[in-house]
């Protein structure tokens, strides 16, 4: 790769980041390019001319934050394979995910795009696209159950963890969280079993 080529990606990529940074601490009312642009210690300018405008800053850095999950669920759903990782410690991953920065920036995005119709279409194949992933991920994950059954499962577990990283707005409890999680994996555990 080239110096400048390098350079343009390195841009890029700390645009990303400090748009992923600018919109779980500001949320989206208040995301603005300038904001992003001070995060990322780059000119107005240089952010104009790696993104059109704020949704498509906002479209690719909600693209690469999923890209990261599902990359992160592939490895855990490998160890796991590999008797590296076990189910309690795969669900601890996806909690680890959903109770961090993920799932705040897509809470954000999430009402921007109830309430901005053309945002929604701008991002509804990103997140069609991102489902289907993680349901692959979920039918590799429990090979002997039916497909369906193996992705009802583990979206009943994102389900879970989504409305847990919804309380965590309200409640910082680790202890009343771990003591939920611990329950679900219980419950996991006997459903994948039987």
């Amino acid at each position: 790769m080239k110096w400048q080529q390098r350079k343009s990606w390195e841009t890029r990529r700390k645009l990303l980041n400090a748009a992923l940074i600018c919109l779980e601490r500001d949320g989206f009312h208040s995301f603005r390019l300038d904001r992003v642009a001070g995060e990322a210690g780059v000119s107005k300018g240089a952010l104009t001319h790696h993104f059109a405008n704020k949704d498509d800053l906002l479209v690719h850095a909600i693209e690469k934050v999923l890209d990261e999950f599902v990359e992160a669920l592939a490895c855990g759903a490998d160890e796991f394979h590999d008797g590296h990782l076990t189910l309690d410690g795969f669900l601890d991953l996806v909690w680890h995910y959903m109770s961090g920065q993920l799932y705040m920036v897509t809470l954000e995005i999430a009402l921007k795009a109830r309430h901005e119709p053309d945002f929604k279409n701008l991002l509804t194949p990103q997140v069609r696209r991102f489902h289907s992933r993680i349901d692959d991920i979920w039918e590799r994950l429990f090979p002997h159950l039916p497909p369906e059954r193996s992705r009802h499962l583990m979206n009943l577990s994102m389900n879970l963890l989504r409305g847990m990283g919804t309380q965590s707005v309200f409640r910082e409890d680790s202890q009343y969280f771990n003591e939920l999680l611990n329950s679900w994996k219980a419950i996991l555990r006997q459903e994948v079993a039987s």
